[in-house]
């Protein structure tokens, strides 16, 4: 019987582990106006734990095209130091998302497209993946640019516990515009979740024309192991209850068999001479 009860806990703390694993958080709800000057900052343990996973979301609006480089967000405590990172380029707005790996500390997609109109809001994917050693990005739900990994065995991505910079990153200026619907996410977005998303927070149709970087030949993966959430303002959201049936099957499976097997031994030991 103890042998039931170790199995049963164990089980249920596998399930408990892997529901929880997948958290958001939503840092901006509202808009927020943004000048060259002007941050919010967020200390690493106030954000989801990230491993080897992370995606932001967001809605922004350029007021007007900055000369220099505008930083959107950047997380790490100097300059070379960018997971995640997302920068808008000089005069035309492109994005320009960045990471670092112990081999190359400015890694990323270079400028997308043809830079960001005035006074439009956007919406804005950024997923990086450790396992899949890719960086995707995304504009109004469509998938536009990817950058992958290439020395798969030996690079790395690095992950930093320094703080989230939004805006003014004490480096470079912050963008001129307003943001909302700020969310971080301590996983991959699927493209199907990026999607969700985009249309979650107010987008009407995904685009049809592409805008892709490169070749669309390695198409960002499809498949998300937590569905994206649904947050409400201001709300640190756990995916908690996620899978509750499909975790509470496999416990209940482990127990019968443990059961089952448990009698087959006591009848086996029964006909012992």
């Amino acid at each position: 019987m103890n042998y039931l009860i170790i199995s049963f806990l164990f089980v249920v703390f596998l399930q408990i582990q892997q529901v929880v694993s997948g958290e958001f958080r939503e840092l901006i709800s509202d808009p927020i106006s943004f000048t060259t000057q002007d941050s919010q900052i967020v200390q690493n343990a106030d954000l989801p734990m990230v491993k080897d996973e992370v995606s932001l979301t967001l809605n922004l609006k350029i007021l007007s095209h900055n000369p220099n480089w505008a930083c959107v967000f950047h997380k790490g405590g100097s300059d070379l130091v960018r997971t995640p990172a997302l920068w808008l380029t000089p005069v035309k707005s492109q994005p320009h998302a960045r990471f670092s790996t112990n081999i190359n500390t400015n890694a990323g997609i270079d400028a997308v497209g043809n830079g960001l109109s005035l006074n439009q809001w956007y919406h804005l994917a950024y997923t990086l993946s450790e396992p899949k050693k890719r960086l995707d990005f995304y504009i109004d739900g469509q998938w536009v640019g990817f950058q992958s990994i290439q020395q798969v065995q030996v690079e790395t991505i690095i992950f930093n516990d320094k703080p989230l910079y939004i805006g003014n990153d004490t480096i470079y200026n912050a963008i001129t515009g307003q943001i909302k619907n700020f969310r971080y996410y301590n996983w991959y977005l699927s493209a199907e979740e990026v999607a969700r998303a985009y249309l979650n927070s107010g987008g009407t149709a995904i685009p049809t024309s592409s805008q892709s970087l490169g070749s669309t030949s390695s198409p960002p993966p499809s498949q998300s192991p937590i569905p994206i959430p649904m947050p409400t303002p201001n709300n640190t959201g756990t995916m908690a209850g996620i899978g509750i049936g499909a975790s509470l099957g496999s416990i209940a499976l482990t127990i019968g068999c443990f059961y089952l097997y448990k009698k087959r031994q006591e009848s086996k030991v029964l006909r012992v001479p």
